[in-house]
């Protein structure tokens, strides 16, 4: 902030002028040529080239950065837009109103083992990896005298801005649609908010060439996530110790359960310094396969959990929300170990499948959704669903008809598995042989389920991905964290909105994650029409 108000208006014009010389940007790709960017902010490449350098270098210097390759020891910035994108107001308020209500449900439903047992029947059958999490489910469930019962939800509900349908429509204004509910390894939260102070910084800086207005840096809403994700942690272990019976002094840590060679090293890392600088907790890194030959074969069940000789008190993943982090029964032990002992988990897995897609299409039945909240909390959660239909091996007649209009529309829908992580989706033809069962059988179709797509009004955008821009018509997402403190007594109740994910992403590209290469990190403008 301090460095933003160095900033005055002889420096802005100083900074004009040195447009047309100094260190020379990238070159800029047109996707689509020139004319997509006329009479928008994008359209002088010169001005892009010298932003593009400013928000690299403010990447870097900042630790706005990801690992080159997965175990890789050279960095490169993280993949960001060079300006934020205008997003109305009273729709980013919508969904930070929302956020209390979609933890209070995910909670309620992961305290429910016969709601998730049925309506995953389906998925258990016929995906293994879903079967696994449900048997670690029950074999907890059996333990009911050694179970830990608090549990720490850092959630993120990721929404798309449904374009207005109409003034005669009961939607005649822009409004955001749920795309999922991510309860397992919500990323990207300490660089989301690194990305709006550099963009806040660009701004600044460009307020004399006339491409910001005076107004844009305050239109930028605070995004505290990296402070609020390590708050949330340090309640969890406060809890903890408290629950435990552990005296204030012990020292007790966090382990993050992490991918060998993450790549997105950065953003955690973050989150480590920021609960260690904030409150003197110390988090260690680990592998499901290190746990696992760790104990070997000993028993977990209502013990505490250490590694490397250190007590665990909360376990927080990022990692086992795809089955690529669990190939073998040695992984899948290292999951059990963490699951049985009194450590509490950020998510449990009763939390991870209450996040899976099945369960989200579950919801969109009113009759499923006032099993948990009122019928006044159900009608606001409706406006945010989109038409889901679940695929099960025997039809109704409203499923037979969201089938055939897919196969004859493909293009309207989107095939979901019950899978995290990016590019796992079933889009036009393979969407419509798999719908028709060209390329699976009935049984392993029941285990997706067939969304609408949201339809969003394009906007142009600046996107850079190694070091190099790109420039078109582009489509957002956004997801708003919160977190929640489960099965506590009401003295420790615990829960709030804690930041905000923006992501952009070329229009036309389907999938929609940043570590996955579909989309960059971007902030929201917020303002009532966008212009």
């Amino acid at each position: 902030a301090a460095a933003i108000g160095i900033i005055g208006a002889i420096g802005a014009k100083l900074y004009y002028k040195s447009l047309k010389s100094g260190e020379k940007g990238a070159e800029i790709d047109y996707v689509g040529g020139t004319e997509v960017a006329k009479n928008t902010r994008f359209e002088d490449a010169k001005i892009l080239a010298k932003i593009q350098v400013e928000a690299m270098d403010y990447a870097m210097c900042n630790g706005i950065v990801m690992r080159a390759s997965k175990g890789s020891s050279s960095f490169v910035h993280a993949p960001c837009t060079l300006l934020p994108a205008f997003l109305p107001k009273s729709a980013f308020q919508s969904a930070l109103d929302a956020a209390p209500l979609f933890s209070k449900i995910i909670d309620k439903i992961a305290r429910d083992d016969d709601y998730l047992k049925f309506m995953l029947s389906d998925a258990v059958k016929n995906d293994d990896y879903t079967k696994g999490l449900m048997d670690i489910l029950i074999e907890v469930a059996e333990h009911k005298e050694t179970k830990q019962n608090i549990t720490l939800g850092l959630f993120r509900s990721d929404y798309m801005l449904q374009k207005a349908e109409g003034k005669e429509s009961s939607f005649p204004y822009p409004r955001f649609l749920q795309v999922e509910n991510n309860t397992i390894a919500a990323s990207f939260g300490c660089l989301s908010a690194q990305i709006a102070g550099m963009h806040a910084y660009v701004i600044e800086k460009m307020k004399a060439t006339g491409l910001c207005s005076p107004s844009e840096g305050t239109s930028l809403p605070p995004n505290n996530a990296a402070a609020n994700l390590a708050e949330a942690m340090a309640k969890a272990i406060s809890v903890y110790k408290e629950e435990e019976k552990i005296a204030s002094t012990e020292e007790v840590c966090v382990m993050m359960v992490v991918q060998p060679g993450e790549a997105n090293a950065a953003d955690q890392r973050l989150l480590e310094y920021s609960l260690y600088r904030n409150h003197g907790i110390k988090m260690l890194r680990g592998t499901f396969k290190e746990l696992s030959e760790a104990y070997g074969k000993e028993s977990t069940h209502g013990k505490p959990l250490k590694l490397r000789g250190v007590h665990i008190g909360l376990v927080y993943f990022r990692a086992g929300y795809t089955p690529n982090d669990l190939p073998s029964e040695v992984e899948w032990a290292g999951y059990r170990k963490i699951e049985f002992s009194r450590a509490i988990k950020c998510p449990c897995v009763a939390y991870h499948l209450a996040g899976t897609k099945k369960i989200q299409q579950s919801l969109t039945d009113v009759k499923n959704l006032q099993k948990f909240v009122t019928p006044d909390e159900a009608k606001t959660l409706q406006t945010f669903f989109a038409d889901q239909f679940g695929l099960p091996v025997s039809l109704s007649a409203e499923q037979k008809k969201a089938i055939e209009d897919a196969i004859s529309y493909p293009e309207n829908y989107v095939l979901k598995p019950q899978r995290e992580g990016g590019g796992n989706n079933l889009w036009g033809q393979e969407l419509a042989d798999a719908l028709s069962l060209k390329t699976m059988t009935k049984e392993e179709r029941s285990s997706y389920i067939l969304m609408r797509k949201i339809v969003q009004e394009p906007f142009v955008a600046a996107l850079m991905r190694n070091g190099k821009v790109k420039v078109g018509l582009c489509e957002k997402e956004i997801g708003i964290y919160a977190s929640y403190l489960g099965g506590v007594a009401e003295e420790n109740a615990y829960g709030k909105v804690i930041g905000h994910l923006m992501r952009t992403k070329l229009k036309g590209v389907n999938e929609g994650g940043v570590a996955s290469g579909y989309a960059v990190l971007d902030s929201p403008m917020l303002q009532e029409a966008s212009p």
